[in-house]
C-alpha cells in the first residue's frame, strides 16, 4: 500500500457559527497542552493536518464527494462541465455574485480551514523544539509554511484582498476587525515564508506527500509569476532546474504521470496521494462513464500537426482525449468510442470528445462500487520548465539557449518526441503549456495570469445550442456569509460592492 497522508481527526475547538464562518478557526485549541505537543509524534499528527484541506473536491478530491480539482478547467477555454457538483457549471456559464455558493464557497473555507491548521503548528512547534534534531524542526516547519504558501496563493490569485492571519485565531480573537490585506501585502508575506520552507526542506525526490525543496521552489515561482515578477521566478527555477543535484526529471512515458505510474515518479513534485480500498474517489466514474467534464474543440484543434506528410499530431492529443472511433472499453459492440454499442453511464458529450488523462483506460462502466486512487497531482516538472521558459521570454532573455532548452526538452519526452522549436514567441510559451497541462487545473489561471481572460473566456460554447459563455472579472466576489460578517469591515470585489 502506498505511503500516504491521511486525514487525522482531531477534537477541534467548538466555535459559534458566525466565528468558524469567517476564518474557518480550526486551530485544535482544546487540545491540552498537558497531554499533546510533548512528543515528536505530536508534531508529525499536526503536521499530517496541515495536508488535509487538500484533500477536498477543490483541491484533489474525496470519497464520495463528486467532482476533482481539475474541474476549475472548465472555466478556461480547456474544458466543459455538465456536473453540479462543487458549482462550477453555474460560474462557467456567468452570471456570479456573492450568493452563488459552491467554489466560490469552498475555495474560500478550504484555504481558510488549511490555514488555520498551518498557524495552530507554527504556533506550537516550538513547545517540541528541544527534542527534535535541528534537520527535523527546520523540515516539519518547512512544510507547514509551504502549506499555508500554498493556500493563500490560490486566495489571492481568486479574491485579491484577504484578511492575513498567521496566527491562531479563537473567540477572543479580534475578527470583527480583521481587515482584508492587500495582494502586494499578502504576496511579499508569502515570499518570506516559502524561502524559510525552502531552506528547511530536503533537497530529495517527493516520494510519500511531504513536501520537498522542489515542491517549495515550484510554489515560488508560481507566486513569482502570478505578479510577473518574471525575473525573479527564472531565477528561482534555475536554482533547481541547474542544480546538479535536482532529484526531478522528465518521466519517460506521459500517460503514467496521471495512471499506473505515479509511485516515485521522477517528475511529479506534490500530489494529494490515494490508496484504495481505505482512501479513494471516483474520478474513473465522473470522467470516464459519466463523461461529466469533457474537452472544447478549442482545446483539440490546439494540438499541433507532428508530421505534415501524413497530418499525424502531436502524439498528446491521444494521450489526452478520445474521439470517435478510437478504442473504447466502453463500448462492447465496437470496441470505439461511440455512442452505438456504449455501456457508458453518461452518453458521449456533444463536443463527441471525452478525457482520456487521468483514468483506468480498462475500467468498464466505472461506478461508485470501483475505487479510484489515482494521486491528484498538483505540481509536476514540466510545469517548471515552461514556467522557466516563460520567464525567461518575458524578463527580456527569450534568447538564451537554457531557455529554449527547457521548453523543447518537454516536446522531446519519449513517445511525444516533437519537431524543436527554433526560437521561444508568446505564442507557443502559452500553446505548449495548454496542450502540456490541458486538465490538470493550470488553464484557467493561466488565463487569469495573463490578462487574457475577457478574450477568451466569451468565445467558448459550453451547450449543444450554441449558449456561450459570460466573463464576470478577474477576481470572484468574496462569498456573502462572509460579508454578513464583516459588514462595515469589509467591501466586496467589483462590481458586487
Amino acid at each position: 500500500m502506498k505511503n500516504k497522508i491521511a486525514y487525522i481527526a482531531f477534537a477541534l475547538a467548538t466555535l459559534s457559527t458566525a466565528c468558524s464562518d469567517l476564518l474557518d478557526k480550526e486551530p485544535l485549541t482544546q487540545l491540552s497542552t498537558e497531554t499533546f505537543w510533548k512528543t515528536e509524534q505530536d508534531a508529525q499528527t499536526a503536521l499530517t493536518a496541515t495536508y488535509s484541506a487538500h484533500r477536498t473536491s477543490v483541491f484533489g478530491s474525496a470519497r464520495g464527494a463528486g467532482g476533482i480539482a481539475f474541474d476549475i478547467e472548465s472555466l478556461s477555454d480547456n474544458a466543459i462541465i455538465t456536473s453540479s457538483f462543487v458549482g462550477f457549471q453555474g460560474i462557467m456559464q456567468g452570471g456570479i455574485n456573492p450568493s452563488t455558493g459552491g467554489a466560490i464557497n469552498q475555495f474560500w473555507s478550504d484555504c481558510y480551514n488549511g490555514i488555520a491548521k498551518c498557524n495552530y503548528f507554527l504556533d506550537n512547534i516550538d513547545q517540541v523544539k528541544g527534542i527534535l534534531t535541528e534537520t527535523n524542526y527546520n523540515k516539519y516547519k518547512g512544510e507547514a509554511l509551504f502549506n499555508r504558501c500554498y493556500f493563500y496563493n490560490e486566495l489571492v490569485q481568486l479574491y485579491g484582498a484577504v484578511p492575513l492571519v498567521l496566527t491562531s485565531q479563537d473567540m477572543n480573537s479580534d475578527y470583527m476587525n480583521t481587515p482584508r490585506t492587500s495582494k502586494a501585502e499578502v504576496v511579499e508575506q508569502l515570499l518570506q515564508d516559502i524561502d524559510i520552507a525552502i531552506a528547511g526542506l530536503p533537497n530529495a525526490a517527493y516520494t510519500d506527500g511531504h513536501a520537498v525543496r522542489g515542491s517549495a521552489i515550484m510554489l515560488k515561482v508560481r507566486i513569482l509569476m502570478n505578479n510577473q515578477r518574471y525575473s525573479e521566478a527564472a531565477e528561482t527555477a534555475w536554482s533547481l532546474i541547474g542544480d546538479p543535484q535536482n532529484p526531478f526529471r522528465l518521466h519517460t512515458n506521459y500517460p503514467g504521470i496521471f495512471f499506473n505510474e505515479q509511485k516515485n515518479n521522477p517528475e511529479i513534485m506534490f500530489s494529494v496521494i490515494y490508496a484504495a480500498p481505505d482512501d479513494y474517489h471516483q474520478l474513473d466514474q465522473y470522467v470516464s462513464s459519466r463523461m461529466s467534464v469533457f474537452p472544447t474543440p478549442q482545446l483539440r484543434d490546439a494540438y499541433e500537426v507532428k508530421d505534415p506528410n501524413t497530418g499525424e499530431k502531436d502524439p498528446r492529443l491521444k494521450m489526452t482525449i478520445f474521439q470517435i472511433g478510437d478504442p473504447w472499453v466502453n463500448n462492447t459492440k465496437t470496441g470505439t468510442f461511440s455512442n452505438d454499442g456504449r455501456v457508458s453511464e453518461g452518453a458521449i458529450p456533444f463536443t463527441n470528445m471525452a478525457f482520456k488523462k487521468w483514468i483506468d483506460p480498462n475500467l468498464r462502466t466505472a461506478n461508485s462500487s470501483n475505487l479510484s486512487d489515482q494521486d491528484i497531482v498538483k505540481m509536476r516538472y514540466a510545469d517548471l520548465l515552461l514556467l522557466y521558459a516563460e520567464a525567461m521570454f518575458e524578463s527580456g532573455q527569450g534568447t538564451d539557449e537554457r531557455a529554449l532548452k527547457a521548453l523543447n526538452d518537454v516536446r522531446a519526452r519519449p513517445g511525444v518526441e516533437m519537431p524543436a522549436k527554433t526560437e521561444l514567441t508568446q505564442e507557443n510559451i502559452r500553446n505548449e503549456r495548454r496542450v502540456e497541462l490541458a486538465y490538470e487545473g493550470i488553464r484557467y489561471n493561466d488565463l487569469i495570469r495573463w490578462g487574457i481572460a475577457e478574450q477568451v473566456i466569451p468565445t467558448i460554447q459550453y451547450h449543444q445550442n450554441g449558449s456561450k459563455r459570460k466573463f464576470d472579472g478577474y477576481l470572484w466576489p468574496i462569498p456573502q456569509s462572509q460579508m454578513d460578517i464583516m459588514q462595515g469591515v469589509w467591501q466586496n470585489n467589483e462590481p458586487w460592492q
